[in-house]
Parts: structure tokens; sequence; C-alpha cells
């Protein structure tokens, strides 16, 4: 029986990510790079799209502009940043814009331009701009049903989020101390509030949200 050699697979490259034009905002004429990726993060399938999302998060930072980012990735967290240097390192793994968004808080913070603390960092986030509230603030205190809504209509829930993150700032501005405590609360309050709407819908036979509603 003749037996044929078989075919050789074809081995395909990755493109080397190496030309400063993917992560450089400035342009030619800046003098320097916006954002310069580790090693690491050159060798990561999710490179490209990993300094996309960064790219659209800055645009909201002008605080940062000029300032030459170094990005890396960690799998110890969402994300990190360092105090001393103008460095975050993000997980690839279900990035959001709030995550970035709430390390170039961190930057800042490090910079004298945002009060201190994680639950600072999440509220600045979220209040910056309604596309950086695309995701629920991990230590801001949160309902726990609103992430199940999330699923359903994220982007009414991230306008919630994003306003009462922008209300909250303003009190901070107008001498309220406890401003955090009062965006979770107020937080909780509109989106009981919500739920009792809801609720009143469906009884009087007008049902508002798919039959997933009753699951929160």
């Amino acid at each position: 029986m003749w037996s044929f050699p078989k075919t050789p697979r074809r081995r395909t490259r990755r493109p080397k990510l190496t030309q400063l034009d993917l992560w450089q905002v400035g342009g030619p004429d800046s003098g320097q790079p916006d954002m310069i990726p580790t090693s690491a993060l050159l060798r990561h399938r999710s490179c490209a799209r990993v300094l996309d999302l960064i790219r659209q998060v800055r645009i909201f930072f002008p605080e940062l502009d000029g300032i030459t980012l170094k990005i890396g990735l960690t799998r110890r967290a969402a994300g990190l940043a360092a105090h001393d240097q103008p460095w975050i390192w993000v997980n690839p793994r279900k990035l959001t814009r709030h995550t970035i968004a709430h390390e170039m808080v961190h930057l800042l913070q490090f910079r004298g331009h945002a009060p201190q603390g994680e639950k600072s960092a999440d509220l600045y986030a979220l209040a910056r701009h309604v596309c950086l509230a695309d995701d629920l603030p991990y230590y801001l205190k949160t309902p726990r049903t609103l992430r199940a809504a999330a699923l359903l209509d994220a982007p009414s829930v991230h306008l919630l989020l994003h306003r009462v993150a922008r209300e909250s700032l303003v009190r901070r501005d107008q001498g309220e101390r406890n401003y955090l405590r009062w965006f979770e609360q107020e937080l909780d309050r509109l989106w009981s509030a919500e739920l009792a709407r809801l609720a009143q819908r469906a009884l009087n036979g007008a049902p508002a949200l798919p039959a997933q509603t009753s699951l929160f």
C-alpha cells in the first residue's frame, strides 16, 4: 500500500507588535509615546485589545496628558497601579473600562489630584463618564441584585451608577464628609424604589422586563 507524505501544516506567525504607532496617541510630533507596553504584554495575544481599551479610557484623564504610561500584565488582581511611577498593570481576562479608570484614578491620587482610598478610586472612576461605569465597583457597596439587573439592562444600570457618583462628588464639594457612604445609601434607595416600581407594574399586568426579573 502506497503512503503519501502528509501535507505540512502551514505555520501562522503572530504579528510582532513593535510599532510605536500602535499605542502612541500623541502623534509623531509629541516627542514621546503615550504608552509603553512591557515585553510580557507585547507577547500576549490580547495586547492590541488591551492597548485600545486603555487608549479609550485615557481620553477622559487629561491630567495624564504628556505622561508616558507603562502598561503591564497581572494575574493577582483586576488591576494594579504603582505609587511612584506612572505604571499600571491589568488583567486581560474580563477587562473593563471601569477597571482601567480605577487604576488611572490611583495615578491621580498619588499625584494629589483625588482623595486617597480604594472606594474613592471607584467613585471617581464612575463619575468621570458613563462609559467608564461599564462594571459595578469592587470596593463600594452596591445592592446585591444590581449585578443581575445589569445583565438584562446594562445601559440603565451604568447610567444610574454614573449619575449617583457625580451627585456624590457634588455633595463632597459642598462639604459632605461622608460622600462615599452617601453614594452607597442613595444607590440602594434609588434601586429599591425602582424594584418597587417594576413590581407594581407587574401587579398591574404590564411586565416591564422579561421573566428573569423575578430572580432579583
